[in-house]
């Protein structure tokens, strides 16, 4: 499962994987260019590219300020950032944050809004970063009711309550443990990613179920899923994250459920759609283990022959989040996910 420790939140992710059959390796691309289009983002975990050409950014915020060095406490401090054009800032804010206390002049590790999407009716849909059981989420007090949930900003209503599905049913049989962290919309429904349960949850017409179970094979500890993207003919896409160097897989959904795809990757936290139908992948580490943190990648796939092909980013990106791929084929995204000072980059190739 993937982890939110209740004493220290140390990174957004964690957790362990399989190892595969080495991806194919085409000719690399050479040219590229990154361009910072937002800083001084707190926690960014996701971006979403609309058709208008804005973007939409999860913050995690900064828990609650003031919270004493040594406790874990929630604030309202999680938020949706966008730009459009010009224009860029804040457009909700007051979203629960879970975050501990830090020493003065050190940044603030915090869970909280994962993911956001348009909410057809207005305002967005909200993703929120969970950790626990419902005993967990309780003990924290009402103002973490919506964490572990898919929330409307506009009332602040829950369309999806994660942390309830698995405390109640615990579709995997391990330990109850929901941490919610990717969401698609297909069609009148969606899909979420539940890295903490190990399941890919489908809420409809007001109903939560488990699409699927994560697969586990030999040497994995858990079978945590992170990107979730829709193919151009309709094909939905899972990641798992894994924590060793190729261990980490793609699988796409078939008439059996989740089917292998591509193995032999490491560390994937998010997936894309890019508009030729190439699947864009970023990993957030290739060595999890070691501290510091290493680069994050980007790699593109064929959608047809399945070869693998590293987009050069010049070991810019640091703790990569989450990623979006805009109708021009550019490449967003959120950088330095942990702590007060992320970005959001445009990459072009």
């Amino acid at each position: 499962m993937l982890a939110v420790s209740a004493c220290v939140i140390a990174a957004p992710l964690a957790t362990a994987g399989p190892a595969g059959a080495a991806p194919a390796k085409p000719k690399a691309l050479t040219e590229t260019t990154i361009k910072v289009v937002a800083s001084g983002l707190k926690n960014p975990r996701d971006v979403t590219a609309l058709g208008d050409g804005s973007l939409l950014v999860a913050e995690s915020g900064e828990g609650l300020p003031g919270c004493p060095v040594g406790q874990v406490c929630v604030g309202k401090t999680g938020s949706v950032y966008k730009i459009k054009g010009s224009w860029q800032g804040r457009v909700v804010t007051g979203l629960p944050s879970l975050g501990p206390g830090a020493e003065p002049g050190k940044p603030v590790q915090a869970v909280g809004p994962a993911s956001v999407l348009p909410d057809p009716n207005g305002g967005y849909l909200v993703l929120n970063m969970g950790g626990f059981d419902s005993n967990g989420r309780a003990a924290l007090g009402p103002d973490a009711k919506t964490l572990g949930t898919l929330m409307r900003t506009r009332d602040g209503s829950v369309v999806a309550d994660y942390v309830d599905h698995e405390t109640r049913l615990n579709p995997d049989g391990r330990d109850p443990y929901s941490n919610p962290w990717k969401v698609l919309r297909t069609g009148g429904s969606y899909l979420a990613t539940d890295a903490g349960a190990n399941t890919v949850l489908r809420t409809e017409n007001g109903t939560t179920s488990t699409a699927f179970v994560m697969p586990t094979i030999e040497n994995d500890r858990d079978g945590v899923p992170t990107g979730i993207a829709r193919g151009t003919d309709g094909t939905i896409y899972v990641a798992g994250l894994g924590v060793y160097a190729g261990q980490s897989r793609i699988y796409k959904v078939g008439p059996n459920g989740l089917e292998p795809w591509v193995t032999g990757l490491t560390n994937v936290v998010d997936l894309a759609v890019a508009p030729n139908g190439d699947l864009i992948a970023l990993t957030y580490t290739p060595g999890y283990l070691e501290d510091p943190p290493q680069p994050s990648k980007v790699l593109k796939i064929d959608a047809d022959t399945k070869a693998v092909t590293e987009i050069p980013t010049g070991d810019r990106l640091i703790m990569g989040t989450g990623l979006d791929v805009n109708r021009e084929g550019q490449v967003f995204i959120v950088n330095n996910g942990r702590g007060t000072s992320g970005e959001l980059l445009r990459l072009t190739y």
